[in-house]
């Protein structure tokens, strides 16, 4: 059986490796001339956005029989709102991964579990003539444009993101996070570590263009008062969307190509490591990729629930917000318990929708 693989990142890598387990070696066609991302930073696995999955270290290798080892695990976070601060600690909250070209960053560590599969770098093969040559094509690029083409892909949310990495003094295992419509509108900003002296910081601001980012940037630096020193910067699309189906004829879609990145705080590693082996598992047993996709779409319309009622909140609203989440019932519920949050907050958001509907309709 011969397979191609368009894209090297997490879901094109992941794929690969299951797809190894079974005795098949893909070729893997990378645009890039390297293994890994091109702007070093650090990306956080949250337990509460994970669930029903308790522990997503155990779910790589159980589920999708990969081996990672995290940059360090969360055991702090720190929410700001426009005049609100409220910490969470002493708690497992999950996990941070290293992205970029080091040996020990997430693509590079499911790479180093390869054995047979052939990568092929610089290249940008048409999907069409791949699909005419090999029995399956998985598209994993991280981008919709194939899916786009295809009339696959409907857009829930982009913009653009401006990262940096910074020198301070951090604590390892805090994540800190801002929201405040006067700099991110209904975006946020992350700092995640890499070490006690240098972190990643990440504005991600909706419906801008790439030239606009920089007047939120300095916004942000001036009203959060942030004073860490800037080595570099760096300027990424973000686009969320949804894509149906996920597999035309031989060709599959996995990844950030498949609607991977939720549409609320952008989490998309789980789901794109997840997609990846689901494809593997799917073309060698015969099954049915929509059903193995179920429960990752059923927790990103959830995520989707979510976003939209995030976006009507005021800059008080968010200091509310924020406030409540460290209320002892509260904070119990979302950070110390197995309870999917998502989905029960995303329910009771549709019900209160559609109530305010009904009232508007009598």
């Amino acid at each position: 059986m011969r397979i191609a693989i368009i894209g090297a990142g997490v879901a094109g890598l992941s794929c690969a490796h299951e797809l190894e387990r079974y005795g098949i070696n893909p070729v893997v066609f990378e645009d890039l001339d390297f293994i890994g991302d091109r702007e070093p930073h650090i990306t956080a696995s949250l337990n509460v956005a994970d669930r029903p999955v308790a522990d997503v270290i155990a779910y790589y290798e159980k589920v999708c029989h990969l081996r990672i080892t995290p940059l360090n695990t969360v055991k702090k976070l720190t929410h700001y709102s426009p005049s609100k601060r409220t910490v969470i600690e002493n708690g497992n909250f999950g996990y941070f991964f290293k992205r970029g070209k080091d040996e020990d960053s997430l693509k590079r560590q499911i790479h180093a579990q390869l054995a047979n599969t052939q990568i092929i770098f610089g290249a940008k093969p048409d999907y069409k003539a791949l699909a005419a040559e090999y029995d399956f094509v998985v598209v994993a690029d991280g981008r919709p444009d194939i899916t786009k083409e295809l009339g696959c892909w409907t857009d829930l949310i982009g913009g653009w993101v401006k990262g940096a990495i910074v020198e301070d003094a951090f604590n390892i295992h805090e994540l800190i996070m801002w929201i405040d419509r006067r700099y991110n509108k209904n975006g946020y900003v992350y700092l995640c570590p890499f070490d006690t002296h240098k972190a990643s910081l990440l504005l991600f601001v909706p419906s801008v263009q790439c030239n606009e980012l920089n007047y939120y940037w300095d916004q942000f630096l001036k009203i959060a008062n942030i004073n860490y020193r800037i080595v570099e910067t760096f300027f990424v699309h973000h686009l969320s969307g949804v894509v149906q189906p996920h597999r035309m004829g031989n060709i599959f879609f996995a990844g950030n190509a498949a609607g991977a990145i939720s549409p609320f705080l952008g989490f998309g590693q789980l789901n794109s490591i997840s997609m990846g082996v689901f494809v593997a598992q799917s073309i060698i047993e015969g099954s049915d990729y929509e059903a193995l996709l179920k429960p990752i779409l059923e927790k990103e319309a959830a995520f989707y629930e979510i976003r939209k009622a995030f976006n009507t909140l005021s800059n008080r609203e968010f200091d509310r917000l924020v406030c409540a989440i460290g209320l002892p019932g509260i904070k119990q519920l979302i950070y110390n318990t197995n309870i999917n949050v998502v989905k029960y907050s995303a329910k009771l958001l549709k019900l209160a929708n559609a109530l305010r509907g009904g009232k508007k309709g009598s």
